[in-house]
């Protein structure tokens, strides 16, 4: 037969840890979505509108004082576009869908190559990011066009053999932190069935 020595001390430290950490994730819960609220009232939006493209595949919501207007372009690679621009017009955007068949990544280092020779690209930095169990990329950067610094934060999102793009873009003399959080919980939005 063996014997158990538990020593109370320990044992007293480790519940001790393991409630912290309970109280610890429980409150990080509650206070993510306090932060999305706070982040709604700093740039003064009252509601979301739910958008749906694609027979009903893509769902989204957007600010309801924002406007927005869908396009349609030639060939099978952009499926869905639709720009939006806040009511004071200082964030400007699209949700895009994109039929793909390379790696993202690969796309993604592409695609800033050809943007580098277009504009003038600083700050440039590529993050993966989880959203909703859909792995993808976020990507911030600052772009010189026409001698007007543009802040843009991007959200780019694995949908089987196709990719959610949704892009926001701030004239850098407008742009505020706050402005983070709100991207962040608009993407958090996006849903395909």
């Amino acid at each position: 037969m063996k014997i158990i020595v538990i020593n109370k001390r320990k044992l007293q430290v480790i519940i001790v840890a393991i409630i912290l950490m309970t109280v610890i994730f429980g409150t990080g819960q509650i206070l993510e979505g306090h932060i999305k609220s706070v982040s709604f009232i700093q740039n003064n939006i009252s509601s979301l509108k739910e958008y749906t493209a694609l027979d009903g595949v893509l769902t989204y919501k957007l600010p309801s004082e924002w406007s927005s207007k869908t396009q349609s372009f030639p060939g099978n690679e952009i499926v869905y576009h639709n720009d939006f621009q806040s009511n004071d017009f200082v964030i400007n955007g699209f949700v895009q869908v994109w039929n793909i068949k390379n790696d993202l990544k690969d796309f993604l280092i592409k695609s800033k190559e050809v943007s580098e020779k277009q504009n003038i690209i600083r700050n440039y930095k590529m993050n993966d990011i989880k959203i909703n169990n859909r792995k993808g990329y976020s990507i911030k950067y600052n772009m010189l066009v026409n001698n007007t610094s543009y802040t843009v934060y991007e959200y780019f999102l694995k949908n089987n053999n196709q990719f959610i793009r949704v892009s926001f873009f701030i004239k850098s003399e407008n742009f505020k932190e706050s402005f983070v959080a709100l991207f962040e919980s608009i993407v958090k939005t996006v849903e395909t069935k």
